[in-house]
């Protein structure tokens, strides 16, 4: 009881400077100009190598799951062609189909769809189309399935960042991941390596 607890506590440590940290950069977007905003979007957008191909792509999307083949390709933005990659079953192939239905969505804080999403409830919208349901934080995400490391990550496993866990996102081979970034940064396709990788998890 002492150490849940103890858990407890970190925790709701971790969530007030999470929040802290959202209203910051809630205060700094507001502030800027509309110059400044398509600046600061094209920036970010290069440097992830999502690019404007794939914002544009989305946002013809229905929103909705489709049929997914049982093969998911890595994104091609960040390094040309790819070679195929298998998915481990249908249910994460279809996962992987929702979570790119859904690049270009924005990042709103406790959204889990269809319209926004933040990281986990993207996460978690994307292996409840495939028929698996997911906890809602990324701190319990992380437990919800087998753990597998980073050489044996596949497309659908869950990848999560930072030492407290604050972050998640959907593997689709490559190297590459579906996230909610953050606030102002859309549902993208970025490099696993552009954050502090803390463990991976397959759920179906």
């Amino acid at each position: 009881l002492d150490t849940l607890r103890g858990h407890e506590t970190e925790l709701r440590r971790q969530k007030a400077a999470v929040l802290g940290k959202l209203q910051a950069a809630r205060t700094v977007l507001a502030r800027l100009t509309a110059e400044e905003r398509a600046r600061y979007e094209a920036a970010e957008a290069g440097r992830d190598g999502s690019g404007a191909s794939a914002g544009n792509s989305a946002a013809g999307g229905t929103g909705t799951a489709t049929a997914a083949p049982a093969t998911a390709r890595a994104d091609r933005s960040s390094g040309g062609d790819r070679a195929p990659v298998t998915a481990p079953n249908g249910r994460a192939a279809e996962a992987v189909s929702f979570a790119r239905a859904q690049l270009g969505k924005p990042y709103v804080w406790g959204a889990t769809g269809p319209s926004a999403f933040d990281c986990s409830g993207l996460t978690q919208a994307a292996w409840r189309a495939a028929g698996v349901s997911l906890p809602r934080t990324t701190y319990t995400q992380i437990n919800a399935g087998r753990r597998v490391s980073r050489s044996q990550l596949a497309p659908g496993d869950l990848v999560f960042f930072y030492s407290g866990i604050s972050h998640v996102g959907l593997y689709i081979g490559g190297g590459q991941m579906i996230h909610a970034p953050r606030p102002g940064a859309p549902v993208r396709v970025a490099p696993i390596d552009e954050m502090p990788f803390a463990g991976a998890t397959r759920v179906g």
